[in-house]
């Protein structure tokens, strides 16, 4: 009876590895599969930031005074169980370096700051913000910020944790 179960056990087993191997070659010859699809190539760190310069030779620090911020996407009006998705990103800037007055006011615009990333991500569904793209969020988030600065103006935006959360 044992031997029985253990060869009905293998069959089983073997069956299920078949036809994960059959559904992997498939999709690859049906050219369906696309791997590495939402990796995400990370920003550089806020250290890195200091030894880079602009074009106009404006040696920069990075300001990560926000720390990781929490923010849940607009729900799917497709998808009647769906409440927006958790995402948790945790951005730094880069501005000109020396600028005492300037990061004065970015701290002390910070909460501010952080309510109108929060906001932005708020609204979009996950799938519009993952047809967007990083680099066109960053490029809108940018212009935001900067509208919200009056002694100079953030250079770059980064993100040391851009998750979203299932």
């Amino acid at each position: 009876m044992q031997s029985i179960f253990n060869r009905v056990l293998v069959i089983i087993a073997a069956s299920i590895c078949g036809i994960v191997l059959i559904v992997t070659v498939a999709s690859f010859a049906l050219k369906k599969a696309k791997p590495g699809k939402n990796v995400r190539v990370p920003d550089p760190a806020p250290g890195v930031i200091v030894h880079l310069a602009m074009p106009d030779n404006t040696k920069l620090a990075a300001f990560t005074g926000l720390g990781k911020l929490r923010a849940v996407t607009k729900p799917d009006t497709n998808n009647v169980e769906d409440i927006g998705t958790p995402i948790v990103i945790a951005p730094w800037f880069a501005y000109p370096d020396g600028d005492t007055a300037f990061y004065e006011e970015l701290a002390r615009k910070s909460t501010m700051m952080r309510t109108l990333i929060t906001r932005y991500f708020l609204q979009y569904t996950e799938a519009e913000l993952l047809k967007m793209g990083e680099e066109k969020i960053k490029t809108e988030l940018l212009a935001e910020l900067n509208e919200h600065l009056s002694l100079n103006k953030i250079r770059a935006i980064y993100f040391s944790d851009y998750i979203f959360l299932e």
